[in-house]
């Protein structure tokens, strides 16, 4: 095959959710036509979309090498840079870009970088003039509400949730903006208040599992036993896939320390799934948890079937065996 039958290829591939096929007919292209943008521009794309992002910022670096006058690739310098944590450097690339071009995103993008570096001042001023170039677009609205909120000035991140709740162009989900709002009222101390707030969040059909889950970790933190019972009972009926509810009582069993609960829920979950070693693990570690060691190392064993990391399997086990000799020495005493 040529370059460009590869590229149709790898194309076809990944449209079909074959990304390591498509991977191999690019780095054939690339065998073929050192540097080719194409296969360079798709590489960093297949693995920015599995976040594999230390590896997509190698081949835009290829890229950039080659094409450091091309605001995409300029831009993709800079989104990979912001993604892995590289703030100055990110800025760098955007500031590059914005000689040439005028883009909403990178303006807030670059806003914020400016917040990450603590920077707030220069976050607001990139990030007002992000909301000057597309007034109707509520995204920057909600960066903008962010930076408040980092900045201690709870009242006025407040006013603009509100404003963008009650303007009909607003394109952000509701429930998305009910949740930031639940967010700001932990952030200043209100933890009823951000209950209450989240609780209209997960209340809306569109609701999607990130908001349960945030709500969660809020949960938690603050010790709202109560709350996070209701709140599995309002995630199972959700219509969110079971084993992400199953998932999140198992966390939460195993946070208050109910490890026979726990181990309901992993054997419901191995029901499900019982082609994913996750749960295989997270078995083992409840029945480690409950003293049941060779049970433990039972679920070990089982795991092998669909790992291929012997290193995590022998660490496991000598953890588990530890445990043991640990709890049988204790018992002796």
């Amino acid at each position: 095959m040529n370059v460009e039958e590869l590229l149709k290829e790898a194309m076809d591939s990944y449209t079909e959710g074959k990304a390591y096929d498509a991977l191999i007919y690019l780095e054939t292209v690339l065998e073929m036509e050192e540097g080719n943008y194409q296969a360079l521009k798709m590489i960093s794309k297949i693995y920015v979309d599995t976040g594999f992002y230390k590896e997509a910022i190698k081949y835009s670096e290829i890229a950039y090498k080659k094409y450091s006058d091309n605001p995409e690739v300029i831009f993709n310098m800079g989104y990979l840079s912001q993604a892995i944590g590289k703030y100055k450097k990110a800025l760098s690339y955007y500031e590059k870009y914005s000689e040439t071009e005028s883009n909403y995103h990178v303006m807030l993008n670059m806003g914020l970088c400016y917040m990450e570096l603590k920077y707030y001042r220069k976050a607001l001023e990139m990030l007002e003039k992000a909301i000057e170039k597309e007034p109707s677009n509520t995204e920057g609205y909600m960066d903008k509400a962010e930076c408040l909120i980092r900045m201690n000035q709870f009242d006025r991140a407040m006013q603009i949730y509100e404003e963008r709740l009650a303007d009909k162009e607003n394109n952000v989900e509701e429930y998305y903006i009910y949740m930031r709002m639940g967010d700001l009222k932990n952030a200043a101390g209100n933890i009823d208040e951000a209950i209450k707030y989240y609780n209209i969040a997960i209340n809306f059909s569109k609701a999607e599992d990130f908001v349960f889950e945030n709500f969660y970790e809020m949960l938690i933190k603050a010790e709202k036993y109560e709350e996070i019972e209701l709140l599995l009972i309002n995630f199972a009926n959700s219509g969110h896939p079971r084993e992400k509810v199953l998932n999140m009582e198992g966390r939460y069993a195993s946070a208050i320390k109910d490890f026979e609960r726990a181990k309901k829920v992993c054997d419901k979950l191995l029901m499900l799934e019982p082609d994913n070693p996750l749960h295989y693990f997270n078995s083992a570690y409840i029945a480690e948890m409950r003293n049941k060691f060779d049970e433990a190392l039972k679920f070990i064993k089982k795991a092998e079937n669909y790992i291929s990391d012997k290193e995590v399997l022998k660490e496991a086990r000598k953890r588990i065996k530890k445990a043991k000799e640990k709890y049988l020495k204790n018992n002796e005493k």
